[in-house]
């Protein structure tokens, strides 16, 4: 089976050490230095889950010609990066390849099977990890939260995604397939999402966050809204979501930041602000849903540009 994975940062890199049993079947699509690195050295990961391994794939390469149709293709990039990478890549989607976009937020399948003109098997799907980039071809993953769900909004079956479930449960990164999935994908974005706006809109980590309960009745605001945005797209099942989040919020270290906030303050071109933030308004719009505390989110971020 050939596996291709696209963007070898952080989540790439931990789906491949969630994969390094089969390291031979592995394709990383690579560039530049990061190309360089893992054909000298391979990947080196450190996980407190997964162990700390060198994986060695059977091929390293930036050209299609080179790596051919694959069966199963999965997207890692960063959401900016995702639609020139789904364009570049396109041949080496055949009709049963199964496509997995482990960007943040609820539409990547939406997009990717648009912007691959509806070649292959796209999944909805999520990943939960905390991995961070030391160099080109050596990545860091650190905690227990370390987890990836695949499934279809339509609750069709696919052989593929079922092996590929198993195949990373095999090797210790837990794993479901078939659960509700959008609901699944609604529940991180909320924490995700709703913790970055928090983060963004006072400026702030979240120990400043957590001694004002003003600002913790604006992040629960926060919550609330996607609840409802969820509701509106006929996701239910998350009421009790706001005041959960909250608690697991208020359980945060104090200098913990998201890696959105992290790009933004750091001045960074090119953030997922319009992807995760962004969209939600203009789906809120399209939909006739009130979302006013991620509108304020939105409205005082885009007058900073």
């Amino acid at each position: 089976m050939k596996i291709a994975i696209l963007g070898l940062g952080g989540v790439g890199a931990t789906v491949a050490g969630g994969l390094r049993k089969y390291e031979k079947d592995l394709i990383f699509i690579a560039r530049g230095k990061t190309k360089e690195a893992l054909q000298e050295k391979g990947l080196y990961l450190e996980s407190e889950m997964l162990g700390n391994e060198v994986i060695r794939p059977g091929l390293v390469s930036e050209s299609v010609e080179e790596i051919g149709v694959v069966d199963i293709l999965i997207l890692c990039s960063k959401s900016y990066g995702l639609e020139g990478a789904c364009k570049k890549y396109a041949k080496i989607v055949g009709e049963n390849t199964l496509v997995v976009p482990l960007q943040n937020g609820v539409s990547a399948s939406k997009y990717v099977s648009k912007w691959l003109d509806g070649r292959g098997v796209v999944s909805d799907s999520y990943i939960y990890c905390f991995s961070n980039i030391i160099e080109a071809g050596h990545i860091t993953n650190m905690g227990n939260l370390l987890r990836i769900g695949v499934g279809f909004s339509d609750g069709k079956d696919n052989e593929k995604a079922r092996k590929l479930v198993d195949m990373l449960n095999e090797c210790g990164l837990p794993s479901t397939y078939g659960q509700d999935i959008m609901k699944a994908l609604w529940e991180k974005y909320a924490m995700m999402c709703g913790n970055s706006c928090a983060f963004i809109y006072f400026d702030s980590p979240a120990g400043n966050i957590q001694e004002d309960s003003r600002k913790m009745e604006f992040l629960r605001g926060i919550y609330e809204d996607i609840n409802r945005l969820a509701k509106a797209t006929g996701v239910t099942g998350l009421d009790t979501m706001p005041k959960r989040y909250v608690d697991e919020f208020m359980k945060l270290p104090s200098q913990t930041i998201s890696s959105l906030y992290r790009d933004i303050i750091a001045g960074k071109e090119e953030t997922e602000f319009e992807w995760l933030v962004g969209s939600s308004c203009r789906l809120a719009t399209e939909l006739g849903v009130e979302i006013p505390f991620m509108q304020k989110v939105y409205e005082k971020k885009s007058k900073e540009k």
